[in-house]
């Protein structure tokens, strides 16, 4: 799910996101099923489903292990 984000473009964000406090996403902006989004966070790229991101600008951390989970 990377590669050059369309400006105009409305963001799109799977089912089961969850984004924290005060996240700033930009326009054209994909965000994959099950991500997390830390608090505060800035995101200027594409994220993959089941990933979680955090900083300014909002950097990879790690994969969610869903089977862990379930």
């Amino acid at each position: 799910m990377s590669g050059k984000i369309k400006k105009n473009a409305p963001m799109e964000i799977g089912n089961n996101v969850f984004i924290c406090s005060n996240c700033i996403i930009l326009k054209g902006v994909k965000i994959g099923e099950n991500t997390i989004i830390g608090a505060g966070s800035v995101d200027t790229k594409n994220i993959a489903a089941g990933q979680i991101w955090a900083g300014h600008p909002a950097k990879f951390l790690k994969n969610k292990d869903i089977e862990k989970i379930l």
